[in-house]
């Protein structure tokens, strides 16, 4: 567990709503924000890891889905073998779908019990099921998944938060994801300042989404 020195910016929930809103206001797009929380974890995780590790991206159907698939497209594209299993179901939000449709043809991509038996073949597993608005009890195919990668003797990397963490309040749900790094987006959220959180969080690295990820030999 690695706590920032610097916990500034710190929002809210809503407050990072009203900063995505004021971003596209303001001439960006939701699409570049994806584009670019998608790319820097991407990044990240090439910079912990082993050239062509085999990566599983744990998917959920909404925009935290859609950043990880925006990362699943970067490592494929960069070479590195890729699955992506829809741990939720199938993409639902409009941008979810569009990265889902710009996947390249060498990404896998399962279902999520077909994941659990893919498990054991993975070098990574990275956790974009929920972001932080999620509440309550995980899914039981999300739960069976996220304890199964809990257990699996991979790295994991989580997007924004732990999937079964409220960002708010640092609710925590039974089998939530157990990060060894967690990569924040833009600000830190309240629940990432909880000591509780931060056993699941792992080291909190937060990245900045007004600007462009950097390349990664």
């Amino acid at each position: 567990m690695s706590r920032p020195e610097n916990w500034e910016p710190c929002y809210s929930i809503a407050q990072m709503r009203a900063w995505e809103d004021a971003v596209v206001a303001a001439g960006g797009s939701y699409r570049q924000l994806m584009e670019y929380a998608g790319g820097h974890s991407a990044r990240l995780l090439q910079a912990h890891c082993a050239a062509g590790s085999r990566v599983l991206v744990l998917c959920g159907p909404g925009n935290n889905g859609g950043d990880g698939l925006v990362l699943a497209r970067w490592l494929a594209e960069a070479g590195w073998p890729v699955t992506v299993a829809w741990a939720a179901g199938a993409p639902q939000s409009a941008l979810a779908r569009l990265n889902r449709d710009l996947l390249p043809d060498s990404v896998t991509r399962l279902s999520a019990e077909a994941a659990l038996a893919a498990l054991p073949a993975q070098d990574v597993v990275v956790d974009a099921v929920f972001g932080t608005g999620y509440r309550g009890d995980l899914p039981p195919a999300v739960a069976a998944l996220t304890a199964a990668a809990n257990r699996a003797p991979v790295w994991r990397m989580a997007l924004d938060i732990p999937s079964g963490i409220h960002g708010d309040s640092g609710q925590i749900a039974e089998h939530t994801f157990q990060a060894a790094l967690t990569c924040v987006f833009q600000a830190f959220k309240p629940a990432h300042r909880l000591a509780s959180v931060q056993a699941c969080c792992g080291r909190l690295c937060r990245v900045d989404l007004t600007t462009p990820p950097a390349e990664v030999a």
